[in-house]
């Protein structure tokens, strides 16, 4: 009977073993294929991102080449002169960053208007362009329709420029009364799709498979990696997409997929999995059915634990796409308020487009540094007004600026319901510094510090020391709109400002709480 028992015991021990290591087997295996699909999704999702954020980015240009094509056109007609259509093109550039270059070139194949966001050229430097391939192919084009050129580098006087600029020029033929005139082009830098790209770990070959976007590869030099090759196991090592734009040169961007993770993840999950079948083993048949009871109940609080983990990157995503789908928003509503100001003669009104301009331009920086951030809650304050005081300097002063900036945040962040008022009261402070206190003098020092009182209090002090506030202007009271939406903004942070009489030029004491965000 003992010996019966005993080999009923061995049996069923070995029975026992031999469902727990199959099983523990094949939830490794499924474990595996489970991971990998996963990140082959995750990769395949970055691919899509990619080519949606490149279409968009192309759509942008498809306009503004469109609009400058048109507005060429009108000034043709009523017969405005060259020059002035010239400063019209570098308008458009000083204020949009993303282009470097636009040019209106006759039926002939040469420039009769070239200009640079650092320059306009004079006559005897524009060029013959009747040879270049784009040439030939935008002037065969019907109007509205828009020609687009390799994405390649950047070529001055038959010599590709350096420092490297890549470039994708884009063209429309110019009709007047029917009649072709010419076409006008737009010369994009590509360097800011590219680092678009970067922040997904995207890599990107042109349509002459030359490399644009790699990590270990030399820049601008035909690819050398097989794309369709795999690792000892079978794995796909590259995931690709081909990109073309309206049928024009083909792209191909590719990344791979975080194999060492998921070989990471496997051999984890593969220790843990024997490790508990072991134990398993030599705890008997009673242990057995104990530790698969917890077994499947840490298996399904690990699918919870999951579920609500995608849950929360689902929600993160959605939220940076959000924030990525306002900053570019604001961004075409500030290109087509640089368009529509083109249209306008008198300078004051030209002037209120403008300002217009840098007030969505603070919003929008929010938005794109929420979108880049890992924590959506708030932002890195210091980094953001080095951000709007650039831009703006740069926008109201040009290259040659001489004034000086001095910010001090101490490692400050704030949240964004708290962010943009006081971005646009900067903004407005800022503004009315670089218009009025260094009016007859471009040199002067603009000032900014912020300082943590007890929380949730701020204390901001602003200035600079150029003219100093005109004496016939009422600070409490006046009819300025900029000076009006100070003081509501600063209301709206439950906040005080005070004019610092103290020091030489225009100061402020502000005082400020950080809003509590509802959600």
């Amino acid at each position: 009977m003992g010996k019966k028992l005993t080999l009923i015991s061995v049996v069923l021990f070995i029975i026992v073993s031999i469902i727990i290591w199959s099983i523990s087997y094949k939830q490794v295996v499924m474990y595996t294929k489970h991971i990998t699909l996963a990140e082959n999704i995750k990769t395949n999702n970055k691919l899509d991102e990619a080519e949606s954020r490149i279409s968009e980015l192309y759509n942008i240009s498809k306009k503004n080449i469109l609009y400058i094509s048109k507005l060429i056109e009108l000034d043709l007609k009523e017969n405005i002169a060259l020059n002035k259509i010239e400063h019209k093109l570098k308008n458009f550039l000083d204020i949009d960053s993303n282009y470097f270059q636009a040019r209106l070139i006759n039926t002939e194949g040469l420039e009769i208007i070239r200009t640079s966001n650092d320059s306009i050229y004079p006559l005897h430097k524009y060029q013959d362009k009747s040879e270049r391939y784009y040439f030939k192919e935008a002037i065969k084009l019907k109007k509205g329709q828009v020609f687009i050129s390799y994405l390649d580098l950047n070529i001055e006087n038959k010599k590709i420029e350096k420092p490297y600029r890549p470039t994708i020029r884009f063209f429309s033929p110019i009709y007047v009364n029917n009649k072709l005139q010419g076409i006008a082009g737009i010369n994009l830098n590509a360097k800011n799709w590219l680092n678009n790209l970067k922040s997904l770990d995207i890599n990107l070959l042109n349509s002459k498979n030359e490399v644009f976007v790699a990590a270990n590869q030399e820049l601008y030099k035909t690819d050398t990696i097989d794309l369709l090759s795999k690792d000892e196991n079978g794995n796909i090592l590259y995931f690709t997409k081909k990109i073309s734009l309206e049928s024009n040169y083909v792209w191909t961007i590719y990344t791979s997929p975080d194999i060492r993770d998921i070989q990471s993840k496997r051999a984890a999950y593969k220790f843990e999995t024997y490790k508990n079948a072991a134990l398993l083993n030599i705890g008997g048949l009673f242990f057995l059915i104990i530790v698969f009871s917890l077994y499947k109940k840490n298996k399904d609080i690990t699918v919870l634990s999951q579920t609500v983990e995608n849950r929360l990157y689902e929600r993160d995503t959605l939220l940076k796409e959000i924030h990525h789908r306002v900053k570019n928003n604001l961004q075409v509503i500030t290109s087509l308020l640089s368009l529509q100001s083109s249209f306008i003669k008198d300078e004051e009104t030209k002037a209120l487009f403008r300002y217009s301009q840098y007030r969505i331009n603070s919003m929008a920086i929010i938005h794109e540094m929420l979108y880049k951030s890992n924590d959506l809650s708030r932002i890195s304050y210091g980094n953001y007004l080095e951000q709007l005081t650039s831009t703006l300097l740069l926008s109201m002063r040009g290259n040659n600026n001489t004034v000086n900036l001095q910010i001090k945040t101490n490692n400050l962040f704030l949240n964004i319901d708290t962010s943009v008022p006081l971005g646009l009261m900067i903004n407005e402070i800022i503004t009315n510094s670089l218009k009025y206190g260094f009016k007859e003098n471009n040199t002067g020092t603009l000032s900014i510090e912020v300082k943590k009182l007890v929380y949730p209090n701020f204390l901001l002090l602003i200035g600079d020391d150029g003219a100093g506030f005109p004496k016939n202007i009422n600070f409490r009271n006046t009819k300025s709109l900029g000076l009006k939406l100070i003081h509501k903004l600063a209301l709206q942070l439950r906040g005080n400002i005070e004019k610092d009489n103290s020091k030489k030029g225009t100061h402020y004491i502000i005082t400020f709480q950080e809003i509590e965000q509802t959600s």
